[in-house]
């Protein structure tokens, strides 16, 4: 993993343009995430919800075994 000093090192090497796309791709990637860890999280709660619903439980060895685990 590169260290946050190396990354500010190489950010100003680069122009001012190119730094900014830099920016805005890092900003976009954070947005992505943002959208992506509120899909999952939605599907948690129906998901959830749905369990609630029916009651339907099952052990982890139960699970595992209809896995073929």
């Amino acid at each position: 993993m590169i260290e946050v000093s190396e990354v500010l090192a190489k950010m100003q090497t680069l122009s001012e343009e190119r730094a900014a796309r830099v920016v805005s791709l890092i900003d976009d990637l954070a947005e992505l995430e943002a959208r992506e860890n509120a899909e999952d999280l939605a599907a948690a709660r129906e998901a959830l919800a749905e369990y609630q619903k029916t009651g339907d439980a099952i052990t982890l060895d139960e699970l595992e075994k209809q896995l073929g685990l």
